[in-house]
């Protein structure tokens, strides 16, 4: 089979042919239909993230069909479609696993990161970490939601997320422009922050009623707080810590600034702001299983589908290439014509 790997921190994506793996107790054999790059995998080929094991397969936003089952796999049969998130395994003992936030779990093993992942022909996955994929998905379609969408899904709905509510998106890039579109199936009302003049038309075509250019725009707080008293939720997914610093204070009383977007830096937050505002800092890894099977029913019973652009496995690096280079406005989604 072929796959995509990465040797070394800062290394190349490389083309290999290796032996298709067999699944073991509990497991399943993948064969990946389509699997999405993310930003993430950028950072964990830059080195960025201490616990990758290199030599490693990249890829955690996973669309698949079941190949082949291993022994004492049940409620799963060869022919089915399934999605794998960043969640591969977790310890299932710990508190956070037994209340369902095994993606909070100290012994988290992260698809991609600790064990190969997607950006291969097949992949073996744990049975129990794989999730259905709703039919209204197509392969492309869904494999961005594995990780972007459950990333804004899971973001949202911890920070309390409700029709009517003010949503503030920082960065209108592959994972802010999934938020807007979950926002916006929610019902909520929606702006976008930008340092780039050119996406306000694109915000306003996916439905923001606010655009705020970070070049232009000295105090973006102060406008969000004329924006009939601030945002209820401000959604940071890009990582720029310094423009989570400069609109906390665009919070409404009760508002929360979730951060998604992992970058160097400090935030500073006026602790008066913070506490006469009741307002909340909270950061949101991922999702749980729970929050990603909710996750694509909510996609697709509300005709949420991520704007993508698809690449053949083999042109990996081409895909990676234009990820690290920018910041487009779509989901780069790897593709298998098998």
């Amino acid at each position: 089979m072929k796959v995509i790997s990465i040797r070394k921190a800062n290394g190349p994506l490389e083309l290999e042919d290796r032996t298709r793996p067999s699944p073991g107790p509990g497991e399943l054999l993948l064969r990946v239909r389509a699997c999405g790059i993310c930003h993430g995998d950028v950072m964990a080929k830059m080195g960025a993230f201490p616990f990758v094991r290199f030599p490693i397969v990249p890829g955690h936003e996973i669309a698949a069909t079941v190949e082949e089952t291993g022994r004492n796999v049940e409620g799963i049969a060869v022919g089915d479609r399934v999605g794998l998130s960043v969640l591969f395994s977790s310890c299932g003992s710990c508190l956070q696993c037994k209340k369902g936030a095994e993606n909070l779990c100290p012994e988290f093993v992260w698809t991609g990161m600790m064990v190969d992942g997607g950006y291969a022909e097949f992949v073996v996955a744990k049975a129990k970490y794989v999730v259905p994929l709703p039919p209204e998905l197509d392969y492309p379609e869904a494999a961005p939601l594995m990780c972007a969408g459950v990333t804004v899904y899971s973001g949202l709905k911890h920070a309390g997320l409700r029709k009517g509510a003010k949503v503030a998106v920082i960065a209108l890039g592959g994972l802010g422009h999934v938020g807007v579109l979950y926002a916006r199936a929610a019902g909520a009302r929606v702006a976008v922050l930008s340092s780039t003049e050119e996406k306000e038309r694109e915000a306003r075509d996916l439905g923001a009623e606010l655009f705020i250019n970070l070049k232009n725009n000295s105090d973006a707080a102060a406008t969000l707080q004329r924006w009939d008293g601030g945002a209820d939720i401000i959604l940071a997914t890009a990582p720029n810590i310094e423009s989570v610093t400069a609109t906390f204070p665009g919070l409404a009383p009760d508002g929360t600034m979730v951060v998604l977007g992992v970058g160097p830096g400090q935030i500073q937050i006026d602790p008066v702001t913070l506490v006469m505002g009741r307002r909340r800092l909270l950061g949101s890894p991922a999702g749980s299983r729970q929050d990603l099977v909710e996750t694509l029913k909510f996609a697709a019973e509300h005709g949420i589908r991520p704007r993508i652009k698809k690449y053949p496995l083999t042109s990996a690096a081409q895909a990676f290439e234009a990820l690290e280079h920018g910041q487009p406005a779509c989901r780069m989604v790897l593709v298998n014509e098998n």
